[in-house]
């Protein structure tokens, strides 16, 4: 607790509590969270929503540890983090940008200010990076079924170079998920099939062509009858 010009001022559960003599009156000012994705590699810029004037100085910290300080004369201060060498003021908006991300950044931001009537609500980043998907591969495997004159396709869609993927089919079938099966007679002749590969910082598709030919198994009479043509040949 904290005294600001004869009020008693707590965070009590991201309410700011003023305690006053004749009363109590409690001022809703609830800690802004704000979840973000980003790709590993790129950059992230966060900017409280601070109104100009209201902040004299802030602290950044990263899962409670700090990073970075700001000052009413626009200045900053980057003590050693995980982020050195990766950091960029943003002298307008009391931000700071975290360029060259890793999947280790992922964690709580949060920006802790003071201005000329005291604490301002804290503000909070969630922030997720994730790998982008490099690739998108489709492998299929089709079988010829006498019985009903058509080919059974088994097809499989694999994003390269990312966790946590959804999968959409489309074209000649609209499905989710990662594979697929289904009938293709020789009749309908070439048909294509798209897959789109999603996480939450990119996406990718691939897509394949199909069709199904009737196949001509030989007979065993077929066999011998070739056997005994090559054998008469050689002797020849």
């Amino acid at each position: 607790m904290q005294d600001y010009h004869g009020y008693h001022v707590s965070w009590i559960s991201g309410t700011l509590m003023f305690g006053i003599l004749q009363g109590v009156c409690v001022v809703m000012a609830d800690q802004k969270t704000v979840m973000l994705h980003r790709a590993t590699g790129s950059s992230l810029d966060f900017q409280p929503e601070y109104p100009n004037g209201t902040v004299s100085f802030a602290e950044w910290k990263f899962n409670e540890e700090h990073f970075a300080d700001y000052t009413s004369n626009r200045n900053y201060s980057f003590p050693a983090s995980q982020f050195s060498g990766r950091l960029k003021g943003n002298h307008d908006k009391v931000g700071v940008t975290v360029q060259k991300l890793q999947p280790q950044d992922s964690g709580v931001f949060s920006v802790v200010a003071d201005g000329p009537r005291g604490q301002v609500p804290t503000q909070i980043f969630k922030v997720y990076i994730e790998d982008p998907i490099t690739a998108v591969q489709i492998e299929k495997n089709q079988t010829w079924k006498v019985a009903t004159n058509s080919c059974n396709v088994d097809v499989k869609c694999a994003a390269l170079g990312a966790e946590s993927v959804s999968y959409l089919w489309s074209g000649y079938k609209t499905a989710s998920g990662a594979q697929l099966q289904f009938s293709l007679s020789p009749a309908e002749g070439a048909v294509t099939l798209n897959c789109t590969a999603a996480n939450n910082v990119s996406s990718s598709s691939a897509a394949e062509t199909l069709s199904c030919s009737i196949e001509q198994p030989k007979t065993g009479t077929i066999s011998n009858e070739l056997f005994y043509l090559s054998t008469i040949h050689h002797r020849l």
